[in-house]
């Protein structure tokens, strides 16, 4: 191929697996949540970056402190400072 493509104007949305860095603690809470929600880490990985980019990017909160939508099982309760 000597010159650019032009753009197409339909295009196949395959789906694709890729890569990204994370802490073996976060890799071991998703493959965790994953099972829980009977998918793979793969796909619930994928869905999470979907939806991400479908609200528009939106930066989330840095605090461990910040309440969590949905939260797991996984996690076990919750547990005040009394105990």
């Amino acid at each position: 191929m000597t010159t650019i493509p032009p753009r197409q104007k339909v295009v196949e949305d395959k789906d694709r697996r890729f890569y990204v860095h994370a802490p073996s603690s976060v890799y071991l809470s998703l493959q965790q949540e994953a099972v829980q929600r009977g998918t793979n880490v793969w796909t619930l990985g994928g869905l999470v970056l979907a939806q991400w980019l479908s609200a528009g990017c939106p930066d989330l909160a840095a605090s461990s402190e910040s309440p969590c939508p949905s939260p797991s099982p996984v996690a076990g309760p919750s547990r005040s400072a009394g105990e």
